[in-house]
């Protein structure tokens, strides 16, 4: 019966961490990081500040658990990817992933990253690391098997086309992958002239 309470007890206090952290990503999304405060945070979550307290002693605590519930998802996000048949399709999910994820104002994204604590940094930028690992795998595949043009280079190309989605928003994503597209497929190799 201990068993059983304790792994409840342990349920119920992620899901409830989760779901403040995920209160405050949608707080930083719509109003921009200067917004994020115990209170607002509180309400946004709709708890009490007290309840929050419990669950994040401060600021810097909430953001770690915001980087965390970003992640979170990695391991979902590469099964999706690897799910596509082919490496054209691989690269459609991975720029719609990142352009969906973005579509955030580029001085608030600075401005978050910036006032984020080590942790925070440390927990994303693990995350950004793997999401370009994903990019380069799918472009190497495409390399090798004739899909993507023979002069890419996977390591170095990742993070660019990686910049270019996250410009992106979900208005735009479709114009993302056909950029996207001219700059990796083997008919828009530029003739020397």
């Amino acid at each position: 019966m201990t068993d059983s309470w304790e792994r409840a007890r342990l349920d119920h206090r992620a899901r409830q961490s989760e779901a403040i952290a995920r209160a405050a990503l949608a707080l930083i999304v719509e109003r921009g990081a200067s917004a994020l405060t115990m209170a607002a945070i509180a309400t946004a979550a709709d708890t009490s500040r007290q309840t929050l307290y419990r669950y994040y002693p401060d600021i810097d605590a909430v953001l770690v658990g915001v980087a965390e519930v970003i992640a979170s998802h990695d391991d979902q996000f590469e099964a999706h990817v690897l799910e596509q048949s082919d490496p054209a399709a691989r690269l459609d999910v991975v720029v719609r992933a990142v352009a969906h994820a973005g579509g955030h104002d580029d001085q608030d994204t600075a401005a978050l990253r910036a006032a984020l604590p080590p942790r925070a940094r440390e927990v994303l930028g693990r995350h950004e690391d793997r999401v370009v690992h994903v990019l380069t795998d799918v472009l190497e595949a495409g390399v090798d098997l004739g899909v993507f043009r023979d002069d890419l280079e996977p390591s170095t190309d990742a993070p660019l086309i990686l910049a270019l989605a996250a410009a992106a928003n979900p208005a735009t994503t479709d114009r993302a992958i056909a950029l996207v597209h001219r700059l990796v497929d083997p008919d828009t190799q530029e003739n020397p002239t």
